[in-house]
């Protein structure tokens, strides 16, 4: 399956519990689009080089690369392909809340599965694992399994599928912590700070004249630096940053939109609401009805 990524935003709400998909792009590629999942996420790269951003930070991806998304956390990914080239991954999503009745008769599988859904992790990228690892293996393997034409029952295979996968990264997560720094001189150390000072900053009014005095940049050279090293603005990487929130605001809160539109930074509602459903699609009262919905299959 052929995936021609844009540059943008959106939310990947899960339709069904889970989602399993294999992907390649043979066309040379800017950023993926800013996005966050309600799910918990893993990509596997099993060709093609670049970065990604995860946490404020720009990470090396490479084959034999397992990156994480905890739920709702902001990312994007950037690959760079050559005539001769193709970026391939497998993408594992799913809602925790179902995986974690799968893990019930194991104590420590399912402690480990707690800690990388809910705890702030140092470390989300395993990298530098050896070609036909066991990751490799059981994705290739279960991609091959769920196109058959005499695909067993789903959610039974799918079950033996995630424990051996969890069980696997329990197993390794510690060994492969290997994340990938950069020089302070580079540019992607701005981009780092610029998203730091964002992330510390985004529920007050953005003014770029403020970022640019505190970073001792020009406002054009920070501009023009973010989107070179993004594919996006300053500017739509903050409303981003803000609908991530809002996001997880109308799912995990009671809070009326008027107060989630004041805790992350804008004023005028109507703007917030034309902007929320812009990125996602729905009113931020349809998105919080439909997470409602989702919580109580």
């Amino acid at each position: 399956m052929n995936a021609h990524l844009q540059v943008g935003f959106n939310y990947n709400m899960l339709e069904t519990s889970y989602d399993f998909s294999y992907q390649t792009t043979t066309i040379e590629t800017n950023w993926h689009i800013f996005h966050c999942h309600e799910g918990m996420e893993f990509l596997y790269v099993h060709e093609g080089n670049g970065y990604a951003i995860i946490n404020q930070k720009m990470i090396e991806i490479r084959p034999q690369t397992l990156v994480y998304f905890q739920p709702f956390q902001l990312h994007g990914t950037k690959v760079s392909l050559d005539q001769n080239a193709a970026y391939t991954r497998s993408i594992l999503s799913f809602e925790p809340f179902e995986i974690e009745a799968y893990l019930q008769h194991f104590p420590a599988l399912k402690a480990f599965f707690q800690q990388i859904w809910k705890a702030d992790l140092p470390v989300q990228v395993l990298s530098q694992l050896p070609v036909n690892n066991p990751i490799e293996v059981m994705f290739k393997h279960y991609q091959h399994l769920s196109q058959a034409d005499s695909y067993p029952d789903r959610q039974e295979e799918f079950s033996l599928f995630i424990i051996g996968f969890l069980n696997y990264l329990k197993s390794v997560w510690p060994a492969c912590e290997q994340l990938v720094t950069q020089s302070a001189s580079t540019p992607p150390s701005y981009i780092e700070r610029i998203m730091d000072w964002i992330e510390e900053n985004y529920t007050s009014e953005f003014q770029l004249n403020v970022l640019s005095d505190e970073l001792h940049l020009t406002s054009y050279y920070i501009s023009h630096l973010f989107q070179q090293w993004t594919g996006t603005t300053i500017t739509q990487y903050v409303i981003a940053r803000r609908m991530r929130q809002a996001c997880w605001l109308l799912k995990n809160s009671a809070i009326s939109v008027y107060e989630i539109c004041q805790q992350i930074g804008l004023t005028n509602v109507s703007y917030f609401c034309k902007k929320f459903k812009e990125y996602s699609g729905r009113t931020p009262l349809q998105y919080r009805n439909d997470s409602s919905k989702q919580q109580h299959i």
